[in-house]
């Protein structure tokens, strides 16, 4: 209709195109809720518009890479703090944590009781929302980690509309009981804007009613509440407010504003970076120098003389080498004689033998302690000991049977030892 026709209409035709101008209600399109979908579609919305806005969105989907819209329905901001409430409960993982939220929420049934309203009114409201509990922890339990379930609840129009109509009455009861915090910012009376601008349904949030969201629902379950602006106002990234800043919390609901309008943001999720595992084995001797093969007066069988701590029979010579002198040592070492004292009377000798063996002359005085032995001058060559064994040639049947060496593939009885040959199990004497 034009403006000339327009001005013709009488007073009563133009207050009937009032009436019937407020009652419209647009057909929207799309789910109340939808599934997670990257920021960057904001962007383009944007990307024709004023060029704060261009700017400030294309930043926004690099810090905020993703979001989940709400449908402009008046229930926008209602339903995204709820909405954003359930899936950071579910995100935190921990059945008794939500068990505890659901207690805390039916206990809010006294602030209801206490400004007038009807048990038998709001029960049903209270049901709803105690059903998507009941629905978090059972999906947790049963280790469910997609969050479908949760977008399929609030996509039910029915049970939607029940749940935001609970927290608007949770509200209302606290802004009534509090009202001292609220009426300063009002500009009317409280009673009065929590009939008509909390209570009514499909009335769209506004900021006194979102904090008085927060402070009454959302604070005590320690999540924060932090609104992103997407105004003109100077800067190239969006404008952040958090609206419970003194709580220190491992989990926000963002919402991002647009006149009129509220959506969820999510920043990126952290990484993890898993260092790569480094099996550091150790053997018993850090001391890795080579061996002096010219040492020796005979062959040296390589494999073990790998082996630490082999010791060979000091019967076999060793040639002399030159080796640099040790450093002299700050502490004066005993001799023997001081350290070991022989008891008074010694035990009878053993009965003579036709052969004694070396080792035999060897056990006959106990060694002194390992700490106390004396310096050996360095013409005496290498200080280690090697067992006779490393001339032996059948070496299945002469090594010694120790643990780490039976586990060794230096053992030609170990299935890795590239000689590898069994060894073959014979009877004892006692047993033939």
């Amino acid at each position: 209709m034009s403006s000339s026709n327009m001005n013709t209409l009488s007073t009563d035709e133009m207050e009937r195109f009032q009436q019937l101008s407020n009652k419209y209600q647009p057909e929207l399109q799309g789910p109340l809720v939808s599934a997670k979908q990257n920021s960057s579609s904001i962007a383009v919305d944007y990307a024709n518009a004023d060029p704060t806005l261009a700017t400030k969105t294309n930043t926004l989907a690099i810090t905020h890479p993703f979001t989940r819209t709400m449908k402009g329905d008046g229930n926008c901001g209602w339903r995204a703090v709820a909405f954003g409430y359930f899936e950071n409960l579910f995100n935190l993982r921990d059945t008794l944590q939500i068990h505890r939220e659901l207690l805390r929420i039916k206990s809010m049934n006294t602030l209801l009781d206490q400004v007038g309203q009807q048990e038998h009114l709001y029960e049903i409201f209270v049901d709803a929302t105690e059903e998507v509990f009941n629905q978090i922890s059972e999906a947790i339990e049963s280790g469910v980690r997609d969050d479908s379930f949760l977008v399929e609840a609030f996509n039910n129009e029915y049970n939607s509309n029940a749940i935001i109509t609970h927290f608007r009455l949770l509200t209302s009861a606290w802004m009534r009981l509090n009202a001292h915090r609220y009426q300063a910012f009002l500009s009317m009376p409280l009673d009065q804007y929590c009939a008509t601008r909390v209570e009514t349904v499909r009335t769209e949030i506004d900021e006194v009613g979102l904090q008085a969201l927060v402070d009454g629902i959302i604070d005590q379950s320690g999540f924060a509440v932090e609104i992103l602006y997407l105004d003109r106002s100077e800067g190239e990234a969006v404008t952040p407010h958090i609206l419970n800043a003194t709580r220190s919390s491992p989990s926000t609901i963002r919402l991002l504003y647009r006149p009129g309008h509220y959506d969820l943001l999510y920043r990126p999720e952290p990484t993890v970076n898993m260092a790569p595992v480094v099996n550091y084995q150790y053997a018993m001797t850090s001391n890795y120098s080579p061996w002096d093969q010219g040492a020796f007066s005979f062959d040296v069988n390589s494999s073990l003389m790998s082996i630490p701590n082999l010791m060979v029979d000091p019967s076999f010579a060793l040639a002399p080498a030159p080796m640099p002198p040790a450093p002299p040592s700050p502490y004066r070492v005993p001799s023997p004689q001081e350290v070991y004292q022989p008891p008074i009377q010694s035990p009878p000798p053993p009965p003579p033998v036709s052969m004694p063996s070396p080792s035999a002359s060897r056990m006959s005085s106990a060694p002194p302690p390992m700490s106390s032995l004396p310096n050996r001058p360095p013409s005496e060559g290498p200080r280690i000991r090697l067992n006779p064994l490393v001339m032996k040639p059948n070496l299945s049947h002469s090594l010694p049977v120790t643990t780490p060496f039976k586990n060794s593939p230096y053992n030609q009885a170990h299935f890795q030892n590239q000689d590898f040959e069994p060894i073959h199990w014979e009877p004892h004497d006692s047993r033939k």
